[in-house]
């Protein structure tokens, strides 16, 4: 059975969870989300107390197991690679481009009018780290959000740009994603231990691991893809990580409805894997927006399914589970090593 101390800092986790959650019902996510970030004593003390758990408890428990968060971690460097440094990329230039050379003329598509549908695709434009016949390689630009302790920092394809709530000084960057403006350059604050504005088009990847549950409510998942997908390169990756214990057709509905409305956004989902307690998604920015609306078009949708309502909100399990105060006091008690387990492989730490 798990110590005390064990069951102290899951419950200091849960409870900052259940308390977002619940003031985002009481008060409307907006309110209660500019509450949360506020309380930097709360945040302080999540952080760390993740912290203790990954470093000790957790720890000691998977010294001989390759858990789940080694594989998340592992998952993500090895399709980088795989993407950027192995010819994968240019698979699927070359799959957008047969897809739009075959879109009929006359289909119309609506699309965000900020966003350019018909761009020229210029290869000689693009970055030198997908230039397969450059043996020396720039680095891949990479935004880890709510990256907690940057464990992709040490990495060497990647220059990582390390972001939570609360940072961690020369490692992890302060910053509000959800909030953070979008201009033409990074700015820092004065003591360069906060992001105030990310540079649109900038990054070749975005990691966003168990970072959408975070958030308290439907539109604002929706939001932060958005950011993703302003803040990509054209044919940029995001990775969306997911915890689900579930078997992989539980929540499949749900996994549809978030690529039915990042298709909408511009992004095509290339390669999704369901892990023990893990969802694994990457999607790509397609360079054509049309192309990435082609799939969500083709969709013959249920007239009165609530994941379809419309098409700017991201939602979760937890959105449609209706628990009552007895519900959550039991659930606060239930403790064994296997649901701890099940809890903390899905923590970010290795």
């Amino acid at each position: 059975m798990a110590t005390e101390e064990h069951k102290h800092l899951a419950d200091i986790i849960k409870n900052v969870h259940a308390t977002l959650r619940e003031e985002a019902q009481n008060y409307g996510p907006e309110i209660a989300w500019k509450q949360h970030i506020s309380r930097k004593d709360i945040l302080q003390k999540y952080a760390s107390s993740m912290q203790k758990l990954a470093t000790t408890y957790w720890v000691e428990n998977n010294l001989n197991t390759k858990s789940s968060t080694y594989s998340r971690i592992e998952w993500i460097k090895s399709h980088c690679e795989e993407y950027f440094l192995n010819g994968e990329k240019q698979k699927y230039d070359t799959r957008e481009d047969d897809i739009k050379s075959k879109i009929d003329a006359s289909f119309v598509t609506t699309v965000p009018e900020d966003y350019n549908t018909n761009a020229a695709y210029k290869k000689d434009q693009l970055p030198k780290c997908y230039d397969k016949n450059t043996e020396k390689t720039d680095k891949i630009c990479f935004l880890d959000v709510g990256s907690c302790y940057n464990p992709f920092g040490d990495t060497d394809m990647f220059d990582v740009t390390a972001i939570d709530l609360n940072g961690l000084p020369d490692r992890v960057l302060c910053c509000d994603f959800l909030n953070v403006q979008i201009g033409e350059e990074q700015i820092l604050s004065d003591d360069k231990q906060e992001i105030l504005q990310l540079s649109k088009n900038s990054f070749h990847v975005i990691v966003f691991s168990l970072f959408l549950e975070y958030l308290p409510c439907p539109k604002q998942r929706y939001l932060c893809c958005k950011k993703a997908y302003e803040l990509l390169r054209d044919s940029g990756i995001l990775f969306i990580i997911s915890p689900d214990s579930k078997h992989v057709g539980a929540n499949a509905k749900i996994m549809k409805s978030w690529r039915y409305v990042l298709s909408k956004l511009g992004f095509m989902r290339i390669k999704y894997e369901k892990l023990r307690h893990i969802h694994c998604v990457i999607f790509r920015k397609c360079v054509f927006v049309d192309v990435a609306i082609r799939w969500a078009n083709l969709q013959k949708l249920p007239d009165d399914d609530p994941l379809y309502a419309n098409d700017t909100s991201i939602y979760i399990p937890q959105d449609f589970r209706n628990e009552s105060n007895e519900d959550k006091e039991q659930d606060n008690h239930k403790y064994d090593r296997e649901e701890l387990t099940f809890m903390f492989n899905e923590l970010p730490f290795e």
